[in-house]
């Protein structure tokens, strides 16, 4: 899976974005107010899920191999916590929390390029994203995507260390 990614920021901050995911036919937006979703099933609006403790999130990141070389960021521990990890598709993934279909999205290393069009969009939906250190994400780098704060929260005190 792939997917076209377009953001705009204004300044340091994300304010609109695109994903568009040609192989399923689905458009993602999201601005500083709203997200959605389009398909040949029409409009919908993009909320997250809420309310899930972390032994019972879905989590998803496009490979596990990256976290093996940097054990420091134990995702090995994280995985192990929810209720289940998944691979692959990665902004698709991010589209798919924002939908309220999975939980947590960690991604041990992108670009701004990458994030910037997603941050809208998962924060539009009620999600929360930020670095692992819990900085702002748009300059890129080890990013966690969650449903709501309190799961955001307890999975950044199990990938960073010194929290």
């Amino acid at each position: 899976m792939w997917g076209t990614l377009i953001g705009i920021a204004v300044g340091s901050r994300a304010v609109r974005g695109i994903m568009s995911q040609p192989y399923t036919g689905e458009f993602f937006w999201g601005d500083q107010s709203e997200a959605f979703s389009e398909s040949s099933r029409g409009r919908s609006t993009l909320r997250t899920s809420n309310g899930s403790a972390l032994f019972d999130a879905i989590c998803h990141t496009t490979s596990p191999e990256p976290f093996t070389r940097r054990a420091d960021r134990r995702f090995a521990k994280l995985s192990s916590t929810v209720k289940f990890a998944r691979y692959g598709g990665k902004c698709y993934a991010v589209a798919m929390l924002a939908a309220g279909q999975i939980a947590l999205c960690v991604e041990p290393s992108m670009q701004p390029y990458d994030i910037v069009p997603l941050i809208p969009i998962i924060e539009s939906a009620g999600g929360i994203v930020t670095r692992f250190d819990g900085g702002s994400p748009e300059r890129g780098g080890s990013i966690l995507a969650s449903a709501d704060r309190s799961l955001h929260e307890a999975a950044l005190q199990v990938l960073d260390e010194s929290r």
